[in-house]
């Protein structure tokens, strides 16, 4: 009986031996769809097909349904973000496990499967719902990780989803406009709303200097909970000349 919970494989080699190696990878970490169980993908094209984007909006602060996820004017003086897209629902299986093995299995593999949802997404907004995201011209800029858990899982998940995106729909995309200024306590080990807020209070600068005098930014996440981080971050990114912030989620948890 397989497992649905793959083992991560070692990091890939590159050139003649590097074949040598991911062959014995292969091998070693035979790669199963984490939805059927079939070989060769972590989310094959039949499982990936089955997961629904996000066809309902909510604003950001109080979750009810706003028109393409706009803060309500109840939330706008205690939100930073005016806008949130929410790619697919959490509960989703195969949204949630793809997920938490990209974040804390650390298998970039699954960047694959988000990514391909994040595109459908844009292109269903694009054309059935005649919203064009990127009409302005937006600024991607993913949300930073603090420099020592970067090191500790190799890779921004963020990052990673942003440049997909830029690459796909020929935008700019910018890693190092915000950092963090410290190394606050990771939001999925607090429970309570408004201990998250504070938590993210203060934790981003704008980094170098830079500044975005009438830039409008996409500002790319894998999951939103409270909003917290989002919000900070768009905050400092509006302080230093950002016009407006939209907010694009894989999910929310």
């Amino acid at each position: 009986m397989f497992s649905n919970y793959p083992q991560q494989a070692p990091t890939p080699m590159h050139g003649w031996w590097g074949q040598v190696y991911n062959w014995f990878s292969d091998l070693v970490f035979p790669v199963r769809c984490i939805g059927c169980g079939k070989f060769g993908d972590y989310v094959c094209r039949g499982c990936l097909r089955t997961i629904p984007i996000k066809k309902n909006f909510e604003c950001i602060g109080c979750k009810k349904n706003t028109l393409f996820g706009q803060t309500c004017f109840l939330c706008e003086k205690t939100n930073s973000v005016e806008q949130l897209l929410i790619v697919a629902d959490y509960k989703n299986p195969l949204v949630e496990k793809s997920l938490k093995f990209l974040k804390y299995k650390f298998i970039i593999d699954f960047e694959q499967p988000l990514s391909f949802l994040m595109k459908k997404y844009l292109k269903w907004l694009t054309l059935d719902k005649k919203f064009n995201v990127f009409e302005a011209g937006p600024l991607l800029v993913p949300v930073p990780l603090h420099l020592r858990r970067l090191n500790w899982r190799g890779f921004n998940q963020s990052e990673l989803l942003a440049k997909k995106l830029a690459d796909t729909f020929q935008m700019e995309m910018a890693g190092d406009v915000i950092e963090r200024a410290g190394n606050a306590i990771p939001q999925a080990d607090i429970k309570e709303r408004e201990e998250r807020l504070k938590n993210m209070n203060g934790i981003f600068r704008i980094k170098n200097g830079n500044k975005l005098t009438g830039r409008e930014v996409l500002l790319i996440d894998d999951v939103c909970t409270t909003g917290a981080t989002l919000n900070e971050c768009a905050k400092v990114l509006k302080e230093n000349g950002a016009t407006k912030v939209i907010a694009l989620v894989v999910a929310r948890g």
